[in-house]
């Protein structure tokens, strides 16, 4: 990346998908693939006790918008690769432990990060749409719209999830 700026503002027309950041972007557009299929075999077993219409949707929707990352040349793909892939690296470390047999107490730790993304990702696109209504625009502005419309319905149902798995329970721990 020639400076700072462009962590949150790829030039327009100027930024052909390639490079470093654009090769993790596409390993990570790969491993949604993954996800994706992973769902697909839950709901062919017909073991859909583990699946909410969040990690279906979630699960469907998220191939389109790296897709579209990809496609579009998106700004802010270095954040959103970092945060994302931080955020599953503790998921998954959960999971495996769960798997391994050992129950980790900060399983709401999980959807907690999950939700700071989605709000830190609200605000890095603040830094970004100053760039682009200020300069001479940001690289795949229309692939952020849909990711940014994506983020607020995710932010929703995870805000959503959480309440009806943590903040219920909390208040039933404070009448006992």
């Amino acid at each position: 990346m020639p400076n700072y700026r462009w962590i949150f503002c790829f030039p327009p027309n100027q930024t052909p998908p390639r490079g470093p950041v654009f090769f993790w972007a596409y390993v990570f557009y790969l491993s949604k693939l993954l996800e994706f299929v992973d769902t697909l075999l839950i709901i062919l077993s017909k073991d859909t006790r583990r699946l909410s219409f969040l990690h279906v949707y979630h699960h469907a929707v998220v191939v389109i918008m790296c897709y579209l990352w990809l496609h579009t040349s998106q700004s802010l793909i270095p954040v959103a690769l970092v945060t994302n892939a931080s955020v599953h690296t503790l998921m998954y470390a959960y999971y495996m432990m769960c798997t391994l047999g050992k129950r980790p107490p900060w399983k709401r730790l999980v959807t907690d990060c999950q939700i700071v993304q989605f709000m830190f990702s609200f605000g890095v696109s603040v830094v970004m749409l100053w760039f682009h209504f200020t300069g001479t625009g940001c690289s795949g502005i229309w692939g952020w719209v849909f990711n940014a419309v994506f983020n607020a319905s995710l932010l929703a149902l995870f805000t959503s999830f959480h309440i009806n798995n943590y903040a219920n329970r909390n208040k039933d721990k404070k009448r006992m």
